[in-house]
């Protein structure tokens, strides 16, 4: 099964540079929407500034996260696939409707923190997300 992350998963991971994550990334099949690199790189300083890694290690930290994902770029997302991300969750924050469109395109399950797209989400019948704590507590 492959699993959708948002860009809040994802900077959690960097951000804390535990090895745990390195091994649930490695043992899972991630995918990521090429909008998450523009996240990632809004909020770089942010994410150096509360990792308590040092400049080399943070970099070897990235590339051990990154080498585990599956980045797809923006014209791999159908129409048909952002209109329903759109019609479910657009309405609460227009910039994650390309993580739930991968979701449906891919017909995966997204992992997230966002807990308002969540329980959008969910109030529209769309079953096929998870908290990515909840996601964890099954897992291990």
């Amino acid at each position: 099964m492959s699993y959708v992350i948002d860009a809040n998963v994802l900077m959690s991971a960097l951000i804390s540079g535990k090895a745990f994550y390195k091994t649930i990334f490695g043992a899972l099949d991630l995918l990521v929407p090429e909008f998450a690199l523009v996240e990632i790189e809004k909020y770089k300083e942010t994410i150096q500034q509360k990792s308590k890694l040092d400049e080399p290690a943070m970099r070897g930290y990235t590339l051990d996260i990154f080498q585990q994902l599956t980045i797809l770029p923006n014209y791999f997302l159908s129409q048909g696939a952002l209109t329903e991300a759109d019609r479910l969750i657009g309405h609460i924050d227009a910039k994650d409707i390309s993580y739930l469109a991968l979701e449906i395109q891919t017909n995966s399950v997204l992992l997230t923190r966002d807990q308002p797209i969540y329980k959008a989400a969910r109030q529209n019948g769309f079953r096929r997300i998870m908290l990515f704590d909840s996601f964890l507590r099954q897992y291990l």
